[in-house]
C-alpha cells in the first residue's frame, strides 16, 4: 500500500503525493480567490440614464421642490439622466432621492 500516495486520476501506476497535490489545490485557490477579488474590487462608472428606479417610487416631478431641483444633485448626469432614476429627467426636475451637490 502506498502510504501517504494518492493515486494520478486514470493512471493507478503513477501516484501523486499528499503534499503535491495540497501544494496545487491551495494554487488554484488562491489564483481563484484573487481573480474574484479583483472583480468585486473593480467600479464601473455608471452609464447614462443607468438609474433603474421608477420615476414613480422616487416620486419624480418636472418642477423643482422648495427651490431643490435635479440640477444641483449629486445624482444627475448631464444632461438628462440620472445615476438612480430611471428615463430622461430634467434639470429642472426634483425627486426623493435629492442630494445637493457640495458647495
Amino acid at each position: 500500500m502506498n502510504k501517504g500516495k494518492i493515486p494520478a486520476q486514470g493512471r493507478s501506476s503513477q501516484a501523486v503525493s499528499r503534499r503535491k497535490f495540497l501544494k496545487a489545490a491551495m494554487a488554484g485557490v488562491a489564483v481563484g480567490g484573487a481573480a474574484a477579488l479583483g472583480s468585486c474590487m473593480t467600479r464601473q462608472p455608471a452609464a447614462r440614464g443607468a438609474g433603474t428606479t421608477p420615476k414613480s417610487v422616487a416620486r419624480y416631478q418636472n418642477s423643482p421642490n422648495k427651490g431643490r431641483r435635479c440640477g444641483g444633485c449629486t445624482h444627475f448626469l448631464e444632461p438628462n439622466a440620472c445615476e438612480i432614476v430611471a428615463g430622461e429627467i430634467s434639470p429642472y426636475g426634483w425627486c426623493r432621492f435629492h442630494e445637493p451637490r457640495p458647495a
